[in-house]
């Protein structure tokens, strides 16, 4: 979470978009690697198939659970005005968002048209558009902007950050979420004894050649303090992996994670892989050993969010 105070002036005749999903017409067709379906651009390595919108709606309930069941962990005024998602994917926290804030105009931003469509609430809208490209709102409008799971889909984490600063409100608060990819041993130094180092070295090795960041958050503080954010508050939950959590709610917690990593492992990794010249048969010829050291007896594995 991170707060913005800075007195501004703010304009006030620009209006926000209309409720429903907006997007440039005569869209290119997506680029599809190893089954899965990406954006035309090309610089978004999250697909938006059905089967990651599986994913994405198991990772809605796993982060609501890291949350004690509410939305954010950010404590917003409930007379709250206006409220910006970045990366809406199905639009489930929008609007589930709208039910708690009934008074609030709550717009959502995200590359693909996959938001929900039954049941919107007026009071909800979406713009479909790459998060990276001018907000259609208002400079110092805002007064909640929720960012959660970017990575794969952003290549300029300090100009977004700029551009949210310039978007809210002074005393508006931002609130980010990422999962961490990087995978640790809990019997070994906390926080320091990885795990799968072979194919975790392999996917390093496939974002630095795609110029893609998948893990920004260690340098989120330094990033939003360049922005002009105050009050900068970090906080970390651990997902465990496999079958060795004993506590009831950790227990929960490593369900919905080994769900998406044994279902949902690869959609990440296609086009990441396929950019660098691997095909299907060899990337299927590394992919369980990752899988099977998740699964080993001896450890403990966790992740961070």
């Amino acid at each position: 979470m991170a707060s913005r105070h800075k007195k501004s002036s703010v304009p006030r005749d620009q209006r926000a978009p209309k409720a429903g999903a907006t997007s440039a017409e005569g869209e290119p067709p997506c680029i599809e690697a190893f089954g899965h379906k990406y954006h035309h651009s090309g610089r978004i390595f999250v697909p938006f198939d059905e089967k990651e919108q599986q994913r994405m709606e198991i990772q809605h309930r796993l982060f609501r659970h890291c949350l004690n069941g509410a939305l954010t962990a950010t404590r917003i005024p409930l007379n709250v005005e206006r409220i910006l998602d970045l990366g809406s994917g199905t639009g489930v926290w929008p609007l589930e968002m709208a039910v708690r804030y009934p008074q609030a105009k709550i717009l959502g931003i995200d590359a693909s048209r996959i938001q929900r469509t039954n049941a919107v609430p007026p009071n909800v809208s979406f713009v479909i558009d790459n998060v990276e490209n001018p907000w259609p709102t208002p400079a110092g409008s805002i007064d909640f902007l929720h960012a959660r799971s970017l990575a794969g889909g952003v290549s300029d984490w300090p100009a977004l950050f700029k551009q949210a600063y310039e978007k809210l409100k002074p005393g508006g608060l931002l609130e980010w979420t990422e999962l961490a990819i990087q995978i640790f041993d809990f019997d070994g130094n906390f926080g320091d004894a990885e795990l799968c180092p072979n194919f975790l070295n392999l996917w390093r090795d496939a974002t630095s050649r795609n110029n893609i960041n998948f893990t920004p958050s260690p340098r989120g503080p330094e990033w939003l303090l360049e922005a002009g954010f105050e009050s900068i508050a970090q906080r970390n939950e651990i997902l465990p992996l496999g079958d060795w959590a004993q506590d009831e709610k950790l227990r929960v917690r490593q369900s919905l994670m080994n769900t998406i990593t044994n279902e949902h492992f690869e959609n990440h990794c296609g086009l990441l892989f396929t950019n660098c010249g691997w095909t299907r048969e060899q990337f299927d010829a590394v992919a369980p050993t990752f899988l099977s050291d998740l699964q080993a007896e001896s450890a403990k594995p966790y992740t961070m969010v």
